[in-house]
């Protein structure tokens, strides 16, 4: 979102972690429908080029999913740095959105309508008193809580675990499509030898006892909410996270 006057602008900046295929777009665009002057970032728009993802020695095929190498870290972490510090969203930033497409899960009208009123009005108040704009960058992303550099940019951070066999039937059901436009099918054992091994490993830390199916959170990712997926309902979803975006958004400045 480019802003076209001096302004200040805060940013807000709500990071959305999960399982490919847990329902991490989905919350998304939800939040961004409940929030005025918000836009979504993508994880997957730091996805390295084709040719520069590391191979798996056992698979001997381009390795998607493995944090170190599966996201281009570096760029990533400028991008979220320069966006909190300036307000403004690249003109030249180019998403991959349209090109994968995900289950549409309905929320209650009265719902969104009712926290887009309330965010407007929230907005305009602060404007007003603080002559500062408002305005939200939600990311999604299956290693939101792997770098640090990029936890320390989220200002509200959620985490939706979803269990195995419902994430793995979705992406299953769906064909994703690399950034330079070619049509990605999960070759035979990918699932269980990459996948889902790289979930476990990407997520250890934020667990007790490193039990990320089950576990706890240990708190490492300090005010981490945590949604079980397939018990939670979107709509509460949207719900909690917006009584938190609001609380983090208006804390009235001293």
């Amino acid at each position: 979102m480019n802003t076209d006057d001096s302004t200040p602008v805060k940013v807000i900046a709500i990071g959305i972690g999960g399982a490919t295929s847990s329902g991490k777009t989905t919350l998304a665009k939800h939040l961004r429908s409940c929030l005025p002057n918000s836009f979504i970032i993508h994880q997957d728009d730091f996805v390295p080029p084709a040719e520069s993802l590391p191979m798996h020695p056992e698979l001997g095929v381009a390795d998607w999913d493995s944090a170190p190498g599966a996201i281009d870290w570096d760029r990533m972490a400028a991008f979220l740095s320069d966006l909190k510090r300036t307000g403004i969203l690249p003109t030249d930033h180019q998403s991959y959105d349209h090109l994968n497409t995900t289950a549409s899960v309905a929320v209650e009208d009265e719902i969104i309508n009712n926290w887009k009123t309330r965010s407007e009005k929230l907005v305009s108040e602060h404007l007003a008193k603080h002559g500062e704009k408002v305005v939200w960058a939600i990311i999604d992303g299956f290693l939101m809580y792997w770098d640090e550099r990029i936890i320390s940019d989220l200002d509200v951070r959620v985490f939706i675990r979803t269990p195995e066999d419902v994430v793995k039937a979705r992406r299953e059901a769906r064909p994703y499509v690399t950034p330079e436009g070619e049509v990605w099918h999960d070759p035979p054992h990918y699932w269980e030898k990459v996948v889902w091994p790289a979930y476990i490993q990407a997520h250890e830390h934020i667990f007790i006892d490193g039990d990320v199916l089950e576990g706890t959170l240990n708190g490492k990712v300090n005010g981490l909410l945590l949604f079980e997926g397939i018990k939670v309902e979107v709509q509460d979803m949207v719900n909690t996270v917006m009584e938190k975006v609001v609380e983090v958004s208006f804390i009235d400045k001293k």
